[in-house]
């Protein structure tokens, strides 16, 4: 069963007025009896003073008195009447025949036939009788105990009504709650709105705000979706269509040339078509991703080493030279597969766009405050007008003969943002051609 928040504040609630209660009730224990022992103390003291005012006057010093018991409670309360010469002749019933204790004036503790008692004792002005008055621990204790335990006495009845007004105090209080889950709860799947924090009590107003944020997040999302399905179905329409119409030639070509023409422009689309539904692929995998997983770590001149050497056959078949530059080990924090999939879309956007005789080169530096990871070509380049459009999706440079899906460069902005890199377009040596650099903060 899932645990229940108006549940807990009651418990907890509850629990912490019964364990204040309850500390209440044992200070207090103490305290009365600290307090009922000082004034019994007193009492003591003050008892012996009036026995000893009158003994002069009621004592015959040759015969030993006891005063009968009459009260239950008088067996916890005793005194005995010494002479000077050390006999007793006057005691109460339940005081024994020796001493009560041993001291002759003040207070002391004793233990009588297993009890505890508190002791007063003191001489009469003529200092002819000793006075010793005594009353068993045992009495405080019960009268400390009765305060206490009056004091828990109305706990019996005012935790029912207490946890009663705390259930419903916590349902009033989290009725604005209630009140948000049942407006999520009737919304439509479309409708991402801001929930109104308007009357929304302050502890809240965090929880709705993360919500909004959370309805912002899904609407950017969404929308997102929408516009990369939109674009994805457009441009996969164009590819498609194309390796239709080269299998239809092909179905009806009437000799071997025009036949291989068609099959040849059928792979070739194919290809195309693949490629695109790869960046597809990838991009559709990046969107989602908002950090990456801490603690790796990749070298770049490594990386740039493999993905050269994976590019040169392709570019040796186009006539174009590729080579990387020399370098130190330059570790950067990332994750290896995105950062190969970034070489690679630069590496192949620099080939394509190479003409053949043309040289691509990858060069690895140390930049300031981190890494510096270039790619230059001896193509086309890309006029400074359109530098800032070419990280969107689909957008492609017109007249530069070359086919493409215009995702390579917003596959690599993409990548570059999770690593918290910098990509910047510029001018290859010469001014001809185009530089991409993309900057790493330092491992």
């Amino acid at each position: 069963m899932k645990p229940s928040l108006r549940r807990r504040l009651l418990f907890l609630l509850s629990g912490t007025v019964l364990a204040a209660w309850l500390a209440t009730a044992v200070f207090t224990y103490f305290d009365a009896r600290e307090e009922i022992g000082e004034m019994l103390d007193a009492h003591l003291a003050q008892s012996a003073g009036l026995i000893a005012a009158q003994l002069e006057h009621e004592l015959d010093d040759d015969r030993e008195s006891t005063v009968p018991r009459q009260y239950k409670h008088e067996r916890k309360i005793a005194f005995q009447v010494w002479d000077k010469k050390g006999r007793l002749l006057l005691r109460s019933s339940s005081a024994p025949e020796t001493r009560l204790q041993s001291r002759s004036e003040g207070y002391g503790d004793a233990e009588i036939d297993g009890k505890r008692w508190r002791i007063f004792s003191r001489w009469d002005e003529s200092r002819h009788y000793l006075v010793q008055v005594g009353e068993r621990y045992e009495l405080r204790n019960e009268l400390a105990e009765s305060v206490a335990s009056h004091l828990l006495h109305p706990l019996y009845f005012a935790l029912p009504a207490l946890a009663l007004l705390i259930w419903l105090a916590v349902g009033a209080g989290l009725a604005p709650l209630a009140g948000i889950a049942r407006e999520v709860a009737q919304r439509a799947p479309d409708n991402l709105a801001h929930l109104d924090a308007g009357n929304a009590p302050r502890e809240i107003s965090p929880l709705i705000a993360a919500l909004n944020a959370l309805f912002d997040r899904l609407r950017t999302s969404l929308e997102q979706e929408r516009r990369f399905t939109a674009d994805a179905a457009h441009e996969l329409r164009t590819p498609l269509a194309a390796v239709k119409t080269q299998a239809q030639v092909a179905l009806g070509a009437t000799g071997e040339a025009e036949r291989g023409r068609a099959l040849a422009n059928v792979v070739s689309g194919t290809d195309r078509a693949a490629r695109l539904v790869e960046q597809l692929l990838v991009l559709a995998r990046l969107d989602p991703q908002t950090a990456l997983p801490p603690g790796q770590r990749v070298d770049l001149q490594a990386l740039a080493q493999q993905g050269v050497a994976e590019l040169a056959p392709a570019a040796a078949g186009k006539g174009v030279e590729a080579g990387l530059a020399p370098g130190e080990a330059a570790p950067v924090a990332g994750d290896a597969v995105l950062l190969a999939v970034l070489l690679r879309n630069l590496l192949d956007n620099a080939v394509r766009y190479t003409p053949p005789g043309g040289e691509v080169e990858v060069s690895v530096k140390p930049a300031a405050g981190g890494v510096s990871l270039a790619v230059v070509d001896s193509g086309p380049g890309i006029p400074e007008a359109e530098r800032g459009k070419v990280f969107d999706r689909f957008h492609r440079v017109l007249g530069t003969g070359e086919e493409g899906s215009g995702l390579g460069l917003s596959i690599v902005r993409r990548i570059a943002d999770l690593h918290r890199a910098t990509v910047v377009l510029g001018e290859g040596p010469g001014g001809r051609g185009l530089r991409v650099e993309v900057t790493f903060p330092a491992a």
